[in-house]
């Protein structure tokens, strides 16, 4: 194929663009009889009549239903997974969209989420990234202004900045979720 290189660099981008359509069109729509729950590869239509269960699983939402004699099927809601509040326990979209849920389908509301990490420890562990992220960059500044090359020194570098870099998105989030469940309103916090 002359021009083997372009196409298959076009398929690759029209691959990508579909995935990408499908990730934007990830949805819940409740209807007056019906669940719709659209994931990235997946349409499912759940009855209402049929829902048992609404809870978080993972930091994911998880729809129950069951129907008669036939074992429940757990649905996950695309939509519905709970980011950094997982570990917080601030209140959020995916537990509003939990509520709606189990009231259209007449059950009692989801109990409320625990904290898994504390404020104290939230804390604590962005000042571990933070000093692990200086720590690596500090090292690895070091490795290269050496006249001679230290492998440990090189190792030890990155094995600091990578666990740094990797921790410090999601303690910094945690942190935040934190601050902001401290400065939510006292009605909002009574709902739990």
């Amino acid at each position: 194929m002359p021009h083997g290189d372009w196409v298959a660099i076009e398929l690759w981008v029209a691959a990508w663009g579909i995935l990408v359509w499908r990730v934007l069109v990830n949805s819940v729509t409740l209807t007056r009889d019906t669940l719709v729950i659209r994931n990235i590869f997946s349409t499912r239509q759940v009855p209402l009549a049929d829902v048992t269960g609404v809870g978080f699983r993972r930091g994911g939402l998880k729809v129950t239903s069951g129907h008669g004699s036939v074992a429940d099927k757990r649905y996950t809601v695309g939509v519905g997974n709970l980011g950094s509040t997982y570990y917080s326990g601030l209140r959020s979209d995916p537990d509003a969209l939990a509520e709606a849920i189990a009231y259209a389908a007449g059950l009692p509301p989801p109990p409320p989420r625990r904290e898994i990490v504390s404020r104290n420890w939230a804390w604590a562990a962005l000042a571990v990234s933070v000093t692990c992220t200086g720590l690596g960059i500090c090292y690895g500044c070091a490795q290269i202004m050496a006249d001679s090359h230290s492998l440990a020194l090189g190792e030890a570098a990155a094995v600091l900045y990578g666990l740094g870099t990797g921790t410090l998105g999601l303690a910094f989030r945690v942190t935040r979720d934190h601050r902001r469940k401290r400065a939510q309103p006292a009605a909002a916090r009574s709902r739990w």
